[in-house]
């Protein structure tokens, strides 16, 4: 993908940013609205652009094929994640509490409110395809093997659990798949209704990571040098780790993974810490101003490193 098309995504996506901070600084969203913000975009824009992406593309045998690769392949780069962070929790000998928020925000990243809508813009409707794909890894993922990082002697196989894994974005990313798989086209009243509505998720979403940024208390956050490594390492090392095995896993079978499906992995695996996961701390009893701490350096830091990123994707042409 040519360069200028890269940067120009990027700045369209940083003023809309910028849009949420100037709002939440002219009182416009509140910390209340923006709890309000969060759940409309979670319950209903997100899942409108989830359900309705599947119908907008074409079943073909490499659609088909890409799409059970990335079944196996984002279980496969969120297990790595969640080792590097654990590897990385032992080496600076991070107490429990600390090393457990680590060690999932390694595994678990901003992949709904900024990876979709930055996949969307660059890769189009298949890449979101693949974007959505990889969120219902994540998912099945957080509630099991994120709560029994966070909470080892917790049931991660509770009906609370698993009932939290069957959410209206996981019920629409498995929906619209079978449809898909079965050639199944929504309606166009539907496709025009839901589809022009998850269209404004993209907006929505930006405006939110910027109220997150302003609302959050700087100083504090700042000064844990945890913080400061594990934004490093999820939004820099790792990433360049993962790229790196499948360039060199590309060139000894070359054509076997899709480039488009390695660069949608890779830029998932670049996103800033995900927000869903505070809750998820403060449900299970930890102190969630560490994780908090984590999605604002992580979301601050990620508008330097992600167009570094998008850029090295250049590598697998």
């Amino acid at each position: 993908m040519p360069l200028s098309i890269i940067l120009n995504q990027i700045v369209i996506l940083s003023i809309l940013v910028i849009i949420g901070v100037i709002a939440s600084k002219a009182k416009v969203i509140t910390p209340v609205t923006k709890e309000l913000l969060a759940k409309l975009i979670f319950n209903v824009t997100l899942p409108s652009m989830l359900l309705t992406n599947f119908s907008r593309i074409d079943l073909t045998p490499r659609l088909l094929s890409n799409c059970f690769q990335i079944l196996l392949l984002s279980t496969m780069v969120l297990l790595f994640m969640l080792l590097a962070g654990w590897l990385t929790a032992r080496i600076m000998q991070l107490k429990e509490g600390a090393a457990s928020i680590f060690r999932v925000h390694s595994m678990l990243g901003n992949i709904i409110y900024l990876g979709l809508p930055v996949i969307s813009a660059l890769f189009g409707k298949e890449g979101l395809l693949y974007g959505s794909i990889f969120i219902l890894v994540s998912n099945l993922l957080m509630w099991t093997v994120g709560v029994a990082a966070i909470r080892a002697e917790g049931n991660i196989f509770s009906v609370k659990n698993l009932m939290r894994i069957l959410n209206i974005n996981t019920i629409s990313i498995i929906t619209g798949f079978i449809l898909f798989l079965f050639s199944v086209k929504l309606p166009k009243i539907v496709l025009d209704s839901l589809g022009g509505l998850g269209g404004t998720n993209t907006f929505l979403s930006m405006i939110y990571i910027g109220t997150v940024l302003y609302y959050a208390n700087v100083r504090k956050m700042v000064n844990n040098r945890a913080v400061w490594v594990l934004s490093i390492n999820r939004l820099l090392i790792v990433p360049a780790l993962i790229l790196g095995v499948f360039l060199l896993f590309n060139s000894i079978f070359p054509g076997v993974i899709d480039r488009e499906v390695i660069s949608v992995l890779v830029m998932q695996a670049a996103m800033p810490c995900m927000v869903n996961v505070v809750i998820m701390v403060n449900i299970l009893g930890e102190d969630d101003g560490v994780a908090t701490a984590n999605v604002f350096v992580s979301t601050l830091l990620s508008i330097l490193t992600l167009p570094l990123v998008l850029m090295s994707l250049s590598l697998l042409h």
